[in-house]
């Protein structure tokens, strides 16, 4: 028989990149600072695109809301620093004894990953062609 051990003090969460679906699950520490956090998305991202170079630029808590009529409503509130990310996890276990953690990342490029895509890189022998270029008279006469 095989045992599986279970971190209590992690919670799971579910987080959805840039609005997408379906969500990737995994466990977050309730000691996490939202550096922590941002980084441990950004790992997770990787693992999931090997080819993004996007890295996690804000993180939301769809915090779960009842209205009167006994609706489930999502009030989301944006992460912004570590008392936020730890008021994430009152609000949670004050309200929820099941479920997971929802949040939403936003991902950008890094300012160097749109530079590089935007320069075409010329090799030597096309610089040299561009600067040397065919000379030609220009004539101020009219033609």
């Amino acid at each position: 028989m095989e045992f599986t051990c279970l971190d209590l003090n992690t919670k799971l969460a579910a987080v959805y990149y840039n609005g997408g679906t379906p969500p990737h699950l995994f466990r977050i520490r309730n000691d996490v600072t939202l550096s922590e956090l941002k980084d441990e998305l950004d790992q997770i991202n990787r693992q999931l695109n090997h080819r993004h170079t996007r890295r996690v630029v804000g993180v939301e808590y769809r915090c779960p809301l009842f209205d009167s009529a006994e609706t489930l409503c999502f009030s989301r509130m944006k992460r912004t620093n570590d008392d936020d990310v730890r008021t994430m996890f009152s609000v949670f276990d004050q309200h929820n004894t099941r479920g997971l953690i929802e949040l939403d990342t936003s991902l950008v490029r890094s300012t160097e990953q749109i530079l590089k895509s935007l320069h075409r890189h010329n090799n030597y022998e096309e610089i040299r062609a561009l600067l040397e270029g065919p000379e030609e008279e220009v004539s101020l006469d009219d033609p």
